[in-house]
This record gives C-alpha cells, sequence and structure tokens, in this order.
C-alpha cells in the first residue's frame, strides 16, 4: 500500500509511546505495538553514526515513561526539516517521518527500511491536537469557499481511489474518538489536497491557480500539523 493511504508510522508510534507516558497503556503493550509497527524487536544506531548502542523495543518505553515530557514526531518536507538534523534528512524515509524520545535521541526509518535509535540532538516540537485541529477546520472552511468559488476543472478518480484505499490502523486503544477522528480527518485531507494540486486546474486564470494551488499547499501545511499532534487529550 502507497505510504500516503495509511498513517506514516511514526504518528503510531508516538502514540503508543505517549500512551505509555500517560499510563494509559502498560509499558509491555507499547513496546509489543512498536515491534508490530516496525517489525523490529531492537534498534541500532548504525555504522554511519558514532554511538552504537542498541536499543529494544521495551528500553525505549522505559526512557519515555521515565521521562519528564512525552515524545514528539516529526514529518520532514522539502523546505521545513521539523526539527530534525539536516545531516539525518537524506538518511530518513521521509513517508515514515521520526519520533523524538528526548531531546537527545531519536527513532526513524532510514531509506533502506531499517528503523534506528541515534543519539542525536534535536528540536522537534510538541504539537496539542485540539489547537492544531483547530487551525485546520478553519483552514478547511476558508479554503473550501475559496477553492469553490474558483471555477476549476479536474478529474476525481484517483483521489477517491485512494480515499477509499485509506487504511486506520495500530492505534492504541485509549485514544478517543474526538482525537482519531482528527487524525483521521488530517490524512484524508492531506491525500485529498495533494491529489487536487496535480488534478485539478484554473484554466481560465494563471493567477487563480495560483491562489487554487497555494490553497491546497496550506491544507498540506495544516494537516501535517495535526499528524505531528501525538499528544492528544
Amino acid at each position: 500500500m502507497p505510504e500516503m493511504l495509511a498513517f506514516p508510522p511514526a504518528v503510531i508510534l508516538g502514540l503508543w509511546l505517549n500512551a505509555a507516558h500517560s499510563g494509559s497503556v502498560t509499558p509491555t503493550d507499547a513496546a509489543n505495538a512498536i515491534e508490530t509497527i516496525t517489525d523490529q524487536f531492537d534498534f541500532r544506531a548504525g555504522y554511519e553514526w558514532s554511538d552504537t548502542e542498541t536499543f529494544s523495543a521495551a528500553d525505549l518505553v522505559r526512557r519515555v515513561c521515565l521521562g519528564d515530557t512525552p515524545v514528539a514526531v516529526g514529518l520532514p518536507v522539502d523546505g521545513d526539516p521539523a526539527g530534525i538534523p539536516r545531516k539525518l534528512l537524506g538518511k530518513i524515509e521521509r513517508s515514515s517521518g521520526a519520533v523524538a524520545i528526548n531531546r537527545d535521541l531519536l527513532l526513524f526509518e532510514t531509506t533502506d527500511r531499517q528503523w534506528v535509535a541515534t543519539q542525536m540532538e534535536n528540536t522537534v516540537i510538541h504539537y496539542d491536537l485540539n489547537q492544531t485541529r483547530r487551525t485546520l477546520m478553519d483552514r478547511i472552511a476558508t479554503s473550501s469557499a475559496q477553492l469553490a468559488a474558483s471555477d476549476l476543472v479536474g478529474d476525481d478518480t484517483e483521489i477517491l481511489a485512494n480515499l477509499d484505499a485509506f487504511r486506520t490502523l495500530h492505534f492504541p486503544p485509549h485514544l478517543s474518538k474526538r482525537s482519531s477522528d482528527a487524525l483521521e480527518l488530517a490524512a484524508k485531507i492531506s491525500i485529498v489536497a495533494t491529489g487536487a494540486i496535480s488534478n485539478s486546474a484554473a484554466l481560465h486564470s494563471p493567477s487563480v491557480d495560483r491562489i487554487r494551488r497555494h490553497n491546497l499547499e496550506l491544507l498540506i501545511q495544516d494537516s501535517r500539523s495535526v499528524l505531528q499532534s501525538v499528544v492528544t487529550a
């Protein structure tokens, strides 16, 4: 399944780790979920980095549970590294994202599809789901009105097929319906907006077409903020 048709793995990992941090799930359940999602039992830094320590899933959960703050998730894109050190951007599978266990430890999937945990300072920030959801809802309202008035043409076949193929997998059981609905909405808005960039146009006006693209890019940006909001209420 294409990556955009499911949640980025880092988002699901972040939800489980923060559920363990808050006591909503047991550390064992969180560790089992990490192993299932990554299909790995331990995580090495790899030869590219000086730190060669090995972490088990249970080690990572233990660090989170003993920490003062929950984990944060970064979904880097061109122009916004999302707090991921630039030296790592070429090594990360961006569609999977990265989990900041703390300010000095990152869990991420490499471009050769191996999850690693490496000691490296990062500035991945915490997003609050209630706040990012409100921002996205406001964006949907304003952008929908502008796009509807733009006399666009296009083909929604691919978008509808991608929405139909989208799957919500592996959410922790404690997650509220409000939170899961917000995350699912963000993922689907991102699918729609991404598809609409290449499958719609304002043929009558280049300036209106630029506004169309700008609105769609803002929808993707605000959806991404919601997906990075693994600190849930």
